[in-house]
């Protein structure tokens, strides 16, 4: 998910600066690694019959473990590069365990949100890069005060499951499970350009190497969520 701006304040003199490569780069070694942890955790889990209950747990575990990981490379971007690595096969746990969930209920869905997740992210990127959208202060503020609402809805969801149930309406499969599940994967796509222009004026303000990390781990996040919301979407969709 987008990261604050690194303001100038936490320049380091004489650092060799970040650059737009170099986050290219990390981004595309951290989605690597999600992939095979990813992969290896599906087929793994489906060879063995791996309960639901199993996955479900293991989900939960690399949710939090992923969160704190995330949590410490922002606040502590000189140990982002140790936390990285970590951080994408943590991540590669959470999406092999949810794409099995659903694949056992509808085989097609994994491969649909996968695919979903990606063409979105070219067209963000598209959209970013050509000046179609313009990422403003407001437009931050409204996005970000967004995905701080929808994720105090996910942890009072995750309380309901906790105990057995579900939060009314939002998480049933209704047509409001639905439209909720569509304003979310819009949320985590303008994410995304959030990410995109922190890494532009990271470079632009000659901000250390260091925070290339901190930014892929920032777009690698905002892609696993894309995914993990395409996942509910889809499945919806095909239970109707």
């Amino acid at each position: 998910m987008a990261n604050p701006i690194v303001s100038r304040t936490t320049l380091m003199t004489g650092a060799v600066a970040m650059s737009v490569r170099g986050v290219v780069a990390k981004t595309a070694f951290l989605l690597s690694l999600a992939a095979v942890s990813g992969f290896g955790v599906f087929f793994y889990a489906l060879s063995i019959n791996l309960s639901s209950s199993l996955l479900y747990g293991m989900a939960l575990i690399s949710l939090f473990a992923g969160m704190g990981l995330g949590l410490a490379s922002a606040m502590k971007p000189h140990l982002a590069k140790s936390l990285a690595i970590p951080y994408a096969l943590t991540e590669g746990v959470l999406l092999g365990a949810f794409s099995l969930i659903m694949y056992r209920y509808y085989p097609t869905v994994p491969l649909s949100a996968l695919s979903a997740t990606f063409i979105t992210a070219a067209v963000m990127l598209t959209l970013y890069v050509t000046g179609a959208i313009k990422v403003t202060e407001k437009f931050r503020s409204i996005i970000m005060s967004a995905m701080i609402a929808i994720g105090i809805l996910y942890l009072v969801q995750l309380g309901f499951r906790l105990f057995g149930s579900s939060l009314p309406l939002l998480f049933d499969g209704g047509m409001i499970a639905i439209g909720f599940s569509i304003f979310v994967i819009f949320i985590a796509s303008f994410s995304l350009l959030l990410d995109f222009d922190n890494v532009e004026k990271g470079t632009a303000f000659g901000v250390a190497r260091e925070y290339e990390w901190v930014y892929s781990i920032g777009i690698l996040s905002t892609l696993v969520w894309m995914y993990i919301e395409f996942l509910r979407l889809i499945g919806y969709l095909q239970g109707d």
